[in-house]
């Protein structure tokens, strides 16, 4: 069996010289996901830090607030600050994006040090409160 190769008609064969005219000056898809990943890796620690920075101003009114209001019933407390929470974050959409991004924060945000995730978050707040 003879194996024979068809090209179209209107195929021309090309030197090594002349492949350099042919791949040069595009933008390939590893160029776009290189800049992509840069892009992201910047945007990501931007926006964590624009989260920490929100949620270290909250947590300060949070703490004042907590400083000026608390009792000596801890349910009262907590019922007290619920409502002062939900009043704040309802009074405005901004108030809202600010109030909610802290809270994530306050609940999720994690460093890794050496491998082990610490919930800064938590330790943060409770250190907030605890010292108020």
């Amino acid at each position: 069996m003879e194996m024979t190769v068809r090209m179209p008609a209107n195929y021309n064969l090309m030197t090594a010289d002349e492949m350099t005219y042919t791949t040069g000056g595009a933008i390939t898809i590893g160029d776009i996901a290189i800049g992509t990943m840069v892009g992201t890796g910047v945007a990501s620690w931007i926006l964590t830090g624009v989260m920490v920075i929100n949620w270290l101003d909250m947590l300060g009114g949070a703490r004042n607030w907590y400083s000026a209001n608390k009792t000596d019933d801890i349910v009262t407390n907590v019922e007290n600050g619920i409502k002062a929470w939900v009043d704040y974050t309802s009074s405005s959409a901004w108030n809202a994006v600010r109030s909610i991004a802290a809270t994530i924060t306050a609940v999720g945000g994690t460093v890794l040090i050496g491998g082990v995730g610490i919930p800064y978050g938590l330790i943060g707040t409770a250190a907030a409160f605890l010292t108020a």
